[in-house]
């Protein structure tokens, strides 16, 4: 029987210490803030200043001009442009993101959290300082973990918790579980935290940004978010991010055992 001695006794008990893992689940980390439209980004010009600032640690950078579709009035269809530009490092392993109306941070070799923070704050200061937007609509961040290979076909029962197993903890006889997704909802200190978890079939992506591999996964996906709406501020902003993973953690904790752990902490 798996041990949870090392994990808190509900989801959402905040986790001080951190155990590093290797390898790492972790195959996506995002944060993202919205905010009031700055129609100007969509002009080069006027992200070059941006761009400078924080070329340093993202010297690659792309447009790209994406179309959306949806109805307007009287039913009409309408299609409108918006332009995304992205800034990544020299591996791709980093990646900010600039539109409109939000600012994102994507890693997908997360390793530590205070890296992690300190290129979101430096990211939003830079965002402050060139882009000035008035208003924040959401403060988000997004961690998605995944298993595979050994670890998802006879290990999982022995990993995570049973609650989050669901058809799959079940004597199926001849059958096997293909697929099967859960989306839960659930709100903590006023703060929304969104989780989706469950097997994938081997070959298919769960989301453009996660490639996908020749063999069946078992994912976590976690999602914290506020969507007031407040006067923007970086400072707040970054600080609001770094509760948000906080919460992340403390859900994480609680969903994997000991032997979790035990079995990919880093040495």
């Amino acid at each position: 029987m798996p041990n949870w001695s090392k994990a808190p006794s509900t989801p959402f008990e905040i986790v001080t210490d951190r155990i590093p893992l290797e390898p790492d689940p972790l195959v996506q980390v995002v944060a993202q803030v919205r905010f009031a439209p700055v129609l100007s980004v969509r002009d080069q010009g006027f992200i070059a200043p941006f761009q400078e600032d924080i070329r340093g640690e993202y010297p690659l950078a792309q447009k790209e001009v994406q179309q959306e579709a949806a109805l307007g009035a009287r039913g009409m269809l309408q299609v409108a442009e918006s332009v995304l530009w992205r800034f990544s490092d020299a591996s791709s392993t980093w990646e900010v993101s600039l539109s409109e109306n939000f600012v994102s941070l994507a890693c997908s070799d997360y390793s530590d959290r205070v890296d992690f923070l300190d290129r979101l704050r430096m990211a939003l200061d830079a965002v402050g300082r060139h882009i000035r937007p008035v208003l924040t609509h959401r403060v988000g961040v997004r961690y998605i973990n995944r298993l595979s290979g050994v670890e998802m076909t006879n290990l999982l029962p022995q990993f995570i918790r049973s609650e989050l197993l669901g058809i799959a903890s079940a004597a199926l006889g001849n059958g096997e579980i293909l697929s099967e997704l859960t989306e839960a909802e659930f709100v903590t200190d006023v703060v929304s935290l969104r989780g989706r978890w469950g097997h994938l079939p081997a070959n298919i992506a769960y989301e453009p940004m996660i490639g996908q591999i020749d063999e069946p996964s078992w994912l976590l996906d976690l999602d914290a978010y506020t969507t007031s709406t407040t006067p923007f501020d970086a400072r707040l902003c970054a600080d609001e991010a770094k509760r948000y993973t906080e919460i992340v953690h403390g859900f994480f904790r609680w969903a994997v055992s000991d032997e979790f752990l035990e079995a990919r902490e880093a040495t």
